[in-house]
């Protein structure tokens, strides 16, 4: 449970709590697979919960519900999150670890943990810009008004109109910290998010099927994303110049554009999954810490240029099911590159023809 594990880790790292950088590395350790949860409990701490907290003679419902309202407010946390976030704080630190007294029990089912007056309407909503989704089936989110930006919190709606997705260039080069899209969103279009360099999280709900083109383009301090599992496209150069060292494609991908991860200095060893059929041009140019990958059984492509200047890349093993390399397909690798493939395939005369070392197996 994750309010028990959260209370163990504090108890096990108490130190930990006052030190920013140590305390996210920490929460980020604990709950590897819970990037909602984690986003939700550092929201709360980077408001300073956890300090007030410490200075607190007693924790009632006027301390906390301030931390609802902000996180409500200026975040746009539904209330049942930001009450429930709130009350692991305060229960879980404050009463259990800290034994301070305290009105403020884990949310229960249907029952708010967090007791005050009725919340102002929110606005959180209305410091977004929206612009009709070009399949006239919900708004997409054209750009966002408020002024704090380290963290954004898009909404799947406005009022009873469906949010679709980001539109093109909604964010390009804000800066953002954090982009948290809620369920329902299902596309992220062209650059919305470019030139982000400050952008280190980025959580995908599973409804997003779509990436535009450059997309993260430049997000250098984007060091991991989770990909949804029914992602079906990702366009050219949405990932590339990110900062990324391990990416997942997902198996339900169908179409993967040109120069996606190409200038990712830090990625190695991308897992491609077996349904994919073709590496498009450019896909990994210019990745020069990237000293393995694993050909998917069953590709039958590789374009031109789709590993040059992978520094780092020594060995590659290309399967018989290859009928097609493009030029320059491994130009400015390793000097030791070599390529590994069957006696007679595509690839052994590929490698022969160019005067590229290969090795039989």
């Amino acid at each position: 449970m994750f309010e028990e594990d959260f209370e163990d880790m504090l108890r096990k790292n108490l130190d930990a709590v006052g030190d920013k950088k140590r305390f996210r590395g920490l929460v980020k350790d604990y709950f590897p697979e819970q990037a909602k949860n984690i986003n939700l409990l550092l929201m709360a701490y980077d408001l300073g919960i956890a300090e007030d907290i410490g200075r607190a003679s007693e924790i009632d419902n006027a301390f906390a519900f301030r931390f609802v309202k902000q996180l409500t407010d200026d975040y746009g946390l539904s209330r049942a999150n930001a009450d429930w976030i709130v009350s692991v704080w305060c229960f879980c630190y404050g009463k259990e670890v800290l034994k301070k007294p305290s009105e403020i029990t884990l949310q229960e089912k249907g029952r708010p943990a967090v007791v005050n007056e009725k919340p102002a309407a929110t606005v959180y909503n209305d410091l977004f810009t929206y612009e009709d989704n070009r399949d006239n089936d919900g708004l997409q989110i054209a750009g966002f008004t408020g002024k704090r930006k380290d963290t954004i919190v898009f909404p799947n709606a406005r009022g009873s109109e469906k949010v679709a997705g980001i539109g093109a260039g909604a964010l390009k080069g804000e800066p953002v910290e954090a982009a948290v899209l809620t369920d329902g969103i299902r596309n992220i279009g062209t650059s919305a998010f470019e030139g982000c360099t400050d952008l280190h999280q980025a959580v995908l709900p599973f409804s997003v099927s779509e990436i535009g083109e450059r997309a993260f383009f430049g997000c250098e301090r984007l060091k991991s994303i989770a990909l949804p599992e029914q992602l079906q496209i990702i366009g050219n150069e949405a990932f590339a110049g990110t900062g990324l060292k391990k990416i997942d494609i997902p198996k339900s991908i169908y179409f993967l554009g040109k120069g996606a991860f190409s200038d990712c200095k830090e990625l190695d060893n991308p897992g491609l999954h077996e349904n994919i059929r073709d590496i498009p041009e450019e896909l990994f140019s210019g990745c020069i810490e990237l000293k393995q990958a694993e050909l998917p059984r069953g590709l039958e492509s590789i374009g031109a240029r789709a590993f040059s200047g992978c520094k780092e890349l020594e060995i590659l093993t290309i399967p018989d099911s290859v009928t097609r390399i493009g030029e320059d397909a491994f130009s400015g690798c390793n000097r030791k590159f070599i390529i590994q493939c069957s006696v007679g395939s595509y690839a052994e005369s590929y490698a022969r023809e160019r005067k590229i070392k290969y090795q039989l197996i």
